[in-house]
């Protein structure tokens, strides 16, 4: 399999994703974590974006808008493992991307334009991606998280992790976020191209969606038993 026929085999596997339904316990950590969250406006997938692994294949898990909704999100991960202290940790991580959109007009907007999206994207081409104003604090976040978890003797991948000492969890202060303070720092022509970049992303993702199921569609799959 060449490298355009892997590109063609990622994109199948992630156009039409699965929902994940989180166990109780991962939900009720979120409450405990971001308490002012209506956390029935996000949703939860399993795998990432179809365009993800093409951009940035070292993307694990994303928080991001629904793509045709005013009002909802999503939060993907690559494979869910509940069970696993990481895991977990990166559902909180993406918890406080999410945390930080519902921050700028409540979390509304058209598509993926939303006030956190441009404003996100011109951080980023300001201070790249791990120095931003949203990176920082969503890490600082996932190893509070995972230092909370040492602490209660709950390692990060081995072994399963003992979902009842996060019980009390909403006692560590540090970690249960109710403000986001942001000052944004990048100059207004940054902001101007996010604005502008998110909006025509928000336009062209239905005609890119189709363009890209057809051609899903009608290329043929080539399997490893094919000969050129």
């Amino acid at each position: 399999m060449n490298q355009t026929e892997g590109m063609l085999q990622s994109i199948r596997n992630n156009f039409f994703l699965q929902k994940h339904r989180p166990l109780p316990s991962t939900m009720k950590l979120l409450a405990d974590l971001y308490p002012t969250i209506d956390w029935s406006r996000v949703d939860f997938y399993e795998g990432l974006p179809w365009f993800t692994p093409i951009i940035a294949p070292y993307v694990t898990a994303q928080a991001l808008p629904q793509f045709y909704s005013f009002s909802r999100y999503r939060i993907y991960l690559r494979k869910f493992d509940e069970s696993r202290a990481q895991c977990l940790a990166d559902i909180v991580h993406e918890g406080m991307h999410v945390f930080q959109a519902m921050h700028f007009f409540r979390g509304y907007g058209f598509g993926i334009l939303r006030g956190f999206t441009v404003l996100y994207s011109a951080v980023f081409a300001r201070h790249g991606y791990r120095n931003n104003n949203f990176e920082i604090p969503a890490y600082d976040q996932e190893f509070g998280f995972l230092k909370y978890c040492e602490e209660k003797h709950q390692h990060g991948i081995v072994p399963k992790i003992d979902t009842s000492v996060l019980t009390g969890i909403s006692s560590r202060s540090s970690l249960v976020i109710h403000k986001f303070k942001f000052h944004y720092n990048a100059n207004f022509i940054l902001l101007a191209g996010g604005f502008i970049f998110c909006l025509i992303f928000a336009i062209l993702k239905p005609v890119i969606d189709v363009f890209v199921f057809l051609i899903i569609q009608f290329v043929p799959v080539r399997t490893a038993h094919s000969h050129g």
